[in-house]
C-alpha cells in the first residue's frame, strides 16, 4: 500500500491487516482470482473483500460501474453503505446505496454519475441490468461481491443473482471477479463452484478458531424476582426464564435476545419492557427488532443500542447477520434455535472482534426433548458441525426470469436452442433436461412473456412489465385472527395457509393457547375465533402453530442417542456436560424410546396412533405424510387427521377401525419405507398433503401466475397448476425444503438392516415418554382450556356504536349501545310513537327508505324488506327494551334473530351466550352472504 493510502487506513483503525485480510488480498488483488471467504461474524470479511477491491480500481483505473456489492437485507445496505463509504474516502472513489426505497433525487444522481462501487439488494442487481441508461455503465463492470452467501445460496432471489451474472459475463464477453462472503457454510465445494462457475474459486479460511462460550440452562422459580413475574404473569415456567433473562441483562451492558418468530418477539418483547417498569427496576430499557417494523423504528433502536440507552434487543433473524450495532457482551437465545447454523449465526454477534470471546446463553423449556435438543445444537456449535445448505437446482421460475432479462439485454432476439446450451454450463443448471426447458419456454411463449420465431426467443410487449412486477421474494396477505367475543386481536396468519388448512371447528394454536376456528372473512381478511373446550385429542392436531424452523436429522437422532444413553446410565456424556454446568442428572421416562426403536403406540383414549421416530422435521413430514397416504387406502372408510414434530408423529383416526389393524398397517409401512421413496410416489404423496398447495402459491407469484391482493387464492386455483411448469417447481421445492429424502434413505435402510427396529404397543393413557414428546410441541393442558369470557364479551358489545332511528319521522339518536341503554322507553322523543329501530351501519340505506316513504315515493323490493324489517326492530325494542337493545346490536343479528334470541331467553337461556352463538353462526356464514351480495 502506498504510505498516503497506508496512513487514512490506519486512521481509520486499520493498524494491520489481520492473516484473513492478507490471503484474500493476495487472491482478488494479485491473483485476479474470483474467492470465497469463510470466517465467523466480526472477522473483517467486509474488509477482506472490498479493501483489495478499492486497490484494484485505483490501481488499474477502472471507470464506474466497477463493482457491484449485493447483500440480502436493506438494512445490511444501509449498513455496509456507511462503512465503505469511509474506506472508500481513502481511495477517492465514490459509492452509491440503491434499492427499493432509495429517494428519487439519489436514484437520478446514480444515473447521472454512477458510482465506482454500487451496494444494492439482488433483486435491485437484476433491474440494473435492464435499465437502458443504467445498463451501459456494467461495461466496465470487474467485480461483484455477493455479502451473506449463505442466505443468498439458500433462496430463489440469491439463485436469480447468480443466474444473472452469469448471463451478464456471457454478455459482457469475460469473467468477473465474483466474491462470496460467509460465517457459515458447511458444503465449501459446491459453494466453490457456484462461485467460480465451474470450481475455479479460491477459497480463503479463517485459520484462527474465535472463542466460544455457551451453555443450556433451565431456569426455575426460585428467586425473589421470579416470585414478583409469576405474581404479574402467573405462568410459573414463563416467569422462571423472564426473570433470568432480567437477571443476565442486569449483569451484562449490551445483550442480544433472540427468538425464533416474530410474534414470540412481540410477545416477549412486551413483557420485558413492562415487567421490569411495574417491578420499579430502573435503567432497564429493552426494546424489538425484526423486519416487520418500519425502517425509521429499526434504525433509531439501532442506534439507541449503540449509544447504551437500550441494554437489549429482542429480535427474530434480522440480527444474525452483520448489522453494526456496537459492542454485544452476551447473547441469549430464547428456548431451541432449532438449528446449529442459527445459533452460530447469533451468538457470534456477542464479542463482536476476533479477539473477543463469543458468549451465549440458550433458555430452554423444562421438557427433556427440549432440553437435549438444546444441548445437541450447543455441542454441535462449538464443534462448527452446521447443516447441510438447501440448494434448489435448475429452479425453473428462476430460470423464467432469467430468459426474460436475456430478451431484454439481446434486443435482437437469442436462440432458444443455443440458451438452453449455455445455460447447462452453469452449476445450477447442470441437470436441466431438454423437456422440462421445452415445458418452460412453452408456458413462458403462453404467457406472451416471451415470443418464439423459429427458434429465437424475443422478448414482447409485457416482458418488461413481467419483469418489474415479478419478484423472488413471494408476498402474502396476513389474516388477523380474532376472538370473536371480545374482538381482540389474538395474532396473524397467512391467507393461504388459512385457506388451505383451517376450517371452522378447526382447532389452531396460536401463543400456546388453544382456539376453535368460528368462521373466515374473506373481504376484511379476519378469521374469528373462540377460546376452545376441546378435548385433548383434539388438541393433539393443531390445525397450525405457525411455520418452525426444520430440525435436522441428524440432530433429532442424537437426541433419540441421548435419550438411549440416559436410560442406560442416568448421566447426561462427559462430553456433553460442559454445555449444562450443574445439570448432569437427567431423568428419562421408562416408556420413552431411543434412537434403536421407532415406536408404534396406539393409545385408547385418543383412538389415536402415536409414532416414536427421531426423523427431525423434514423426515417425520414425510413420514406423516406417507402413513396418511396408506392407512386411507388400506381402510378406505376412515379419515385421518395428523401431525408431525422432529421427534413423533400423531395419527388420529376417525371412523370404525381396530388397534391391530390400523398399527399393523403403520408397522408394515415403516418396515417397507424404501419402497415409498420413489419420485413419482412422492408426487402422488406430496398431492394429498398440503407442502405442495403451499409451495404453489410462492412459485406462482415467482412466475407471476399468482398477484397476492389482487388475485384471491382457492385450493381450486392452486391444484389447477399442479400439473403444470408451476407445479414442477414447487414439486422440486418440496423436495428440499418440506422432505428430506437422503435421510429418509438412510433411516430406510437401517430399518431393513436390523438397527432400527419396528414396535407396536398399546396404552389405555397418555405415558410419562409421550406427555414428554407432547411437552415439547406445548400442547396446551386441557385444564388451561376456558370458555366464553362472559364480562369481556358483554364490554364489546355496550362500547359497539350505533344509532336509534325513527322509521316515522326520521329522528336520530346515536351513541354507544352502553349510552343508548340508559333510555327509560324506546320511544321517539320527537314524533312521541314506538317506532325507534336500531341501526348498526352508518345508516344511509335506512335514512334513504325512510326519506322516501315519507315522500310518498314507491319502494324496491329490497326496499320494502329493509322496511319491514326496520318495523320488526322498532316492535321488538319497545316491547323488550334493553333485553333486545343488546341483542340487535350483536354482529349479523336482525329482527328476525332477535326474536329468535329473546324466545330462547324466555325459555331459561342465557342472553350473553344466545348472541353470542349467533354471532358466530353469522360469521360462518358471512363469506357466503358476501359473495351472494357480490353475485
Amino acid at each position: 500500500m502506498p504510505g498516503k493510502l497506508a496512513e487514512c487506513l490506519k486512521s481509520l483503525g486499520y493498524e494491520k491487516f489481520t492473516e484473513l485480510q492478507k490471503k484474500s488480498f493476495e487472491s482478488i488483488a494479485l491473483n485476479n482470482a474470483s474467492t470465497l471467504i469463510v470466517a465467523p461474524t466480526g472477522s473483517g470479511k467486509t474488509e477482506a473483500a472490498v479493501i483489495p477491491v478499492m486497490y484494484s480500481i485505483l490501481k488499474q483505473g477502472l471507470k464506474p460501474i466497477a463493482c457491484i456489492y449485493v447483500t440480502p437485507l436493506r438494512a445490511l445496505n444501509r449498513d455496509i453503505e456507511k462503512r465503505l463509504k469511509k474506506l472508500a474516502e481513502c481511495f477517492g472513489l465514490e459509492i452509491s446505496l440503491k434499492h427499493g426505497d432509495t429517494p428519487e433525487k439519489t436514484r437520478k444522481a446514480i444515473l447521472e454519475k454512477p458510482p465506482h462501487i454500487l451496494v444494492t439488494t439482488p433483486e435491485n442487481f437484476n433491474y440494473i441490468m435492464v435499465n437502458e441508461r443504467l445498463a451501459p455503465s456494467l461495461a466496465n463492470l470487474r467485480f461483484i461481491v455477493f455479502d451473506e452467501f449463505h442466505e443468498l445460496l439458500e433462496s430463489k432471489r440469491g439463485l436469480l443473482a447468480f443466474t444473472t451474472t452469469f448471463l451478464l459475463e456471457k454478455r459482457l464477453g469475460r469473467r468477473l471477479v465474483k466474491i462470496a462472503l460467509s460465517a457459515t457454510l458447511s458444503n465449501l465445494d459446491k459453494a466453490r463452484e457456484i462461485v467460480g462457475l465451474g470450481g475455479d474459486a479460491s477459497v480463503v479460511e479463517d485459520s484462527s478458531v474465535k472463542k466460544m462460550s455457551i451453555t443450556v440452562e433451565v431456569p426455575e422459580c426460585s428467586s425473589e424476582l421470579c416470585s414478583k413475574v409469576k405474581s404479574l404473569i402467573g405462568d410459573e415456567r414463563q416467569a422462571a426464564r423472564i426473570s433470568r433473562i432480567i437477571e443476565l441483562v442486569e449483569k451484562h451492558t449490551g445483550v442480544l435476545v433472540f427468538v425464533n418468530t416474530r410474534s414470540l418477539a412481540e410477545r416477549l418483547g412486551s413483557l420485558l419492557k413492562t415487567i421490569p417498569e411495574k417491578l420499579g427496576m430502573q435503567g432497564l430499557r429493552v426494546e424489538v427488532h425484526h423486519g416487520s417494523l418500519s425502517r425509521s423504528h429499526r434504525e433509531s433502536v439501532e442506534s439507541s443500542f449503540k449509544k447504551r440507552e437500550v441494554k437489549a434487543l429482542v429480535s427474530t433473524s434480522s440480527m444474525e447477520l452483520g448489522i453494526d450495532i456496537g459492542h454485544v457482551d452476551l447473547v441469549i437465545q430464547y428456548l431451541s434455535p432449532r438449528q446449529a447454523t442459527r445459533l452460530t449465526q447469533r451468538v457470534g454477534r456477542s464479542g463482536h472482534r476476533l479477539s473477543g470471546e463469543s458468549k451465549g446463553v440458550v433458555l430452554s423449556m423444562d421438557n427433556t426433548i427440549h432440553f437435549l435438543e438444546s444441548l445437541v445444537l450447543a455441542k454441535r456449535t462449538a464443534e462448527r458441525a452446521i447443516e447441510k445448505e438447501e440448494i434448489i437446482y435448475s429452479p425453473l421460475d428462476v430460470l423464467a426470469y432469467a430468459m426474460a432479462v436475456e430478451s431484454l439485454l439481446f434486443k435482437e432476439g437469442f436462440s432458444k436452442e443455443g440458451f438452453y446450451s449455455e445455460i447447462r454450463q452453469h452449476p445450477l443448471y447442470r441437470d436441466l433436461t431438454i423437456e422440462e426447458y421445452e415445458k418452460l419456454v412453452e408456458y413462458m411463449v403462453y404467457m406472451r412473456i416471451l415470443r418464439d420465431d423459429g427458434g429465437t426467443l424475443r422478448h414482447t410487449r409485457k416482458t418488461r412489465i413481467y419483469l418489474y412486477k415479478t419478484s423472488m421474494i413471494p408476498s402474502s396477505r396476513d389474516v388477523m385472527v380474532v376472538e370473536a367475543a371480545s374482538n381482540r386481536r389474538i395474532g396473524s396468519l397467512n391467507e393461504e395457509y388459512v385457506i388451505l388448512n383451517v376450517k371452522p371447528g378447526d382447532t389452531i394454536i396460536i401463543g400456546g393457547d388453544t382456539w376453535r376456528v368460528v368462521g373466515y372473512d374473506d373481504a376484511e381478511a379476519k378469521l374469528y375465533v373462540e377460546k376452545s373446550v376441546a378435548s385433548i385429542e383434539e388438541a393433539l392436531i393443531p390445525h397450525w402453530e405457525g411455520e418452525n424452523i426444520p430440525v435436522e436429522f441428524d440432530v433429532a437422532e442424537e437426541v433419540g442417542r441421548l435419550i438411549t444413553y440416559l436410560k442406560t446410565h442416568g448421566e447426561i456424556p462427559g462430553d456433553y456436560r460442559g454445555f449444562a454446568p450443574g445439570r448432569t442428572r437427567v431423568e428419562v421416562a421408562d416408556d420413552l424410546c431411543g434412537w434403536e426403536k421407532i415406536c408404534v403406540d396406539y393409545v385408547e383414549e385418543l383412538r389415536s396412533i402415536l409414532v416414536t421416530v427421531y426423523g427431525g422435521s423434514k423426515v417425520n413430514n414425510l413420514l406423516r405424510e406417507i402413513l396418511t397416504i396408506v392407512l386411507k387406502n388400506r381402510i378406505p372408510h376412515v379419515d385421518v387427521e395428523s401431525y408431525s414434530s422432529p421427534y413423533m408423529l400423531v395419527l388420529r383416526i376417525k371412523g370404525y377401525h381396530t388397534p391391530r389393524e390400523v398399527t399393523g398397517i403403520v408397522q408394515e409401512a415403516l418396515t417397507r419405507l424404501g419402497a415409498f421413496l420413489e419420485k413419482s410416489f412422492l408426487k402422488h404423496v406430496s398431492r394429498n398433503g398440503k407442502a405442495l398447495y403451499w409451495r404453489i402459491f410462492q412459485v406462482g407469484q415467482r412466475f407471476g401466475a399468482i398477484s397476492p391482493g389482487e388475485t384471491r387464492v382457492s385450493k381450486t386455483l392452486l391444484e389447477a397448476f399442479v400439473d403444470t411448469v408451476i407445479g414442477d417447481e414447487a414439486f422440486r421445492e418440496v423436495l428440499v425444503k418440506d422432505y428430506d429424502i437422503d435421510s429418509a434413505m438412510r433411516l430406510a435402510e437401517r430399518i431393513s438392516k436390523g438397527d432400527v427396529r419396528v414396535e407396536t404397543r398399546y396404552f389405555e393413557k397418555l405415558g410419562q415418554g409421550h406427555l414428554e414428546l407432547l411437552g415439547y410441541i406445548e400442547i396446551p393442558a386441557v385444564s388451561s382450556i376456558v370458555t366464553l369470557d362472559r364480562e369481556q364479551y358483554a364490554e364489546r358489545l355496550l362500547n359497539r356504536h350505533a344509532r336509534l332511528l325513527c322509521i316515522r319521522c326520521g329522528h336520530e339518536i346515536s351513541g354507544t349501545v352502553r349510552e343508548l341503554a340508559k333510555i327509560e322507553k324506546y320511544v321517539c322523543p320527537k314524533c312521541k310513537t314506538a317506532t325507534l329501530a336500531l341501526v348498526k351501519s352508518d345508516g344511509e340505506d335506512e335514512r334513504r327508505v325512510i326519506g322516501k316513504v315519507r315522500r310518498g315515493e314507491r319502494l324496491t323490493s329490497s326496499e320494502q324488506a329493509l322496511l319491514e324489517d326496520l318495523a320488526k326492530r322498532a316492535i321488538i325494542l319497545y316491547k323488550h327494551g334493553k333485553t333486545a337493545l343488546l341483542a340487535l346490536s350483536a354482529r349479523g343479528v336482525g329482527a328476525s334473530e332477535a326474536a329468535r334470541i329473546l324466545s330462547r331467553v324466555a325459555s331459561g337461556g342465557d342472553l350473553l351466550s344466545e348472541i353470542y352463538e349467533s354471532e358466530k353462526k353469522y360469521l360462518k356464514a358471512k363469506k357466503y352472504i358476501d359473495s351472494k351480495k357480490k353475485s
